[in-house]
């Protein structure tokens, strides 16, 4: 971070000049004995609080810093030496290269309404400083279209984010999910529908010109908000995951995964990602219980359970035919509290309408892992709803867990 410095004449300057003793005749006298002192007030341009309604964190600046990077000062930090400098984009084609910067939708706050469609707005995030390896997005707002739902024949497919899409690169990620009769997937998957709330997380190289593109791909114009929170760190920084491709990350020893899109009530196709859970001190394992779970009893997977080879078995799947398109993954799942995958029978992959170590038709029931780190992965494919048009309103939501980790000797 680069260090703003104020220069401040302090209040000691009057004490000082009173105790020493001069005539006031002598010009040599004077020269001598008045000077002048100044205190160096020195602070950090981290994230402060803003008194703006529509940006709530801003960097703290001096105010002539805040000025020439283009910001705008809403509330003062550092105990009034600095302004919480707020800075916004939203035309398409602009550039980011400050910490703490919003991407909002033209507009914004209004919805956008493009002239024409599709139409593609872009964003370029750059490096706010070489050691730069994880940007996080937290998408404040978050409103597009939702994935379509078409039929062919007699399949209903579902999940597909035809209509609205936002899709990320890096420089040297580059490959993105495509719509389609089949689902591809990406470095980084696409998103659409409702993900208010939500956030991701992507990963940059170590060369100082990396830099990631954020491309929204708008087919209608209806549902078109956003507003995306820019947040950049080293990879020293103590709050963000220490290995790569944790597309969410998680702290504190409980919480709620969720997948995109689950308040909109659809589950998204083309998704290949994993959650990530930092594993608090003093804590061995993980638990995660069912909020709500419905990865879907279609024709895309058998509504089984995957064993992982039963006991001491290697962790790959018995049958190509048992969740092969639409599955979570918890490494180490049905493991004992104490960690030993001989204890039992153990299960990774998990789809259909229920979470359970021993699988359909056995009802929803807590998965304990002990293996770190704590992941969760979710895959997914084209979502075939059923064997006919009519259940066609009716496809998976997705799922919604709570973690809960476990405290142990490690």
């Amino acid at each position: 971070m680069n260090v703003a410095s104020v220069l401040l004449l302090t209040s000691i300057l009057a004490a000082i000049l009173a105790s020493k003793t001069f005539n006031g005749t002598n010009p040599s006298d004077r020269k001598g004995k008045i000077f002048s002192l100044f205190s160096i007030v020195q602070f950090q341009n981290k994230a402060c609080s803003s008194t703006s309604g529509t940006y709530s964190n801003g960097t703290c600046y001096t105010s002539g810093e805040c000025s020439s990077k283009g910001g705008s000062a809403q509330g003062n930090c550092a105990a009034g030496f600095g302004v919480c400098c707020i800075f916004s984009v939203s035309a398409t084609a602009s550039s980011v290269s400050e910490n703490c910067t919003y991407i909002v939708n033209p507009s914004y706050p209004s919805n956008y309404a493009p002239t024409s469609t599709p139409t593609t707005v872009t964003y370029t995030i750059n490096k706010c400083s070489n050691d730069i390896c994880r940007i996080r997005l937290d998408y404040d707002t978050f409103v597009l279209d939702g994935p379509v739902t078409t039929i062919v024949g007699n399949i209903a497919t579902s999940g597909q984010c035809s209509t609205d899409r936002l899709t990320m690169t890096t420089t040297d990620r580059t490959n993105v999910p495509a719509t389609g009769g089949t689902a591809t997937y990406g470095q980084y998957p696409y998103l659409c529908g409702t993900n208010t709330g939500y956030h991701s997380y992507l990963d940059m190289s170590c060369t100082s010109t990396d830099s990631a593109t954020l491309s929204f791909t708008i087919g209608g114009a209806t549902n078109n908000q956003w507003k995306v929170k820019v947040t950049q760190y080293s990879c020293n920084d103590p709050g963000v995951a220490s290995q790569q491709g944790c597309f969410q990350y998680h702290t504190g020893t409980t919480g709620t995964l969720q997948s995109y899109n689950f308040a909109g009530g659809n589950q998204l196709v083309g998704q290949n990602y994993k959650h990530c859970i930092r594993q608090e001190e003093g804590y061995c394992c993980i638990q995660y219980s069912v909020i709500s779970y419905d990865m879907g009893g279609g024709l895309a997977d058998t509504i089984t359970t995957c064993a992982i080879g039963g006991i001491g078995g290697a962790n790959r799947c018995s049958g190509a035919s048992l969740c092969s398109m639409d599955f979570i993954i918890i490494p180490g799942a049905g493991m004992s509290p104490t960690g030993n995958p001989n204890s039992q029978e153990t299960y990774e992959r998990f789809c259909g309408l229920n979470l359970n170590a021993l699988g359909f038709p056995n009802a929803n029931s807590p998965i304990i892992s002990c293996e770190c780190p704590f992941e969760l992965s979710h895959i997914t494919g084209i979502e075939a709803l059923s064997g006919t048009a009519a259940n066609s309103a009716d496809p998976p939501v997705g799922f919604s867990l709570s973690y809960s980790q476990i405290a142990g000797s490690c």
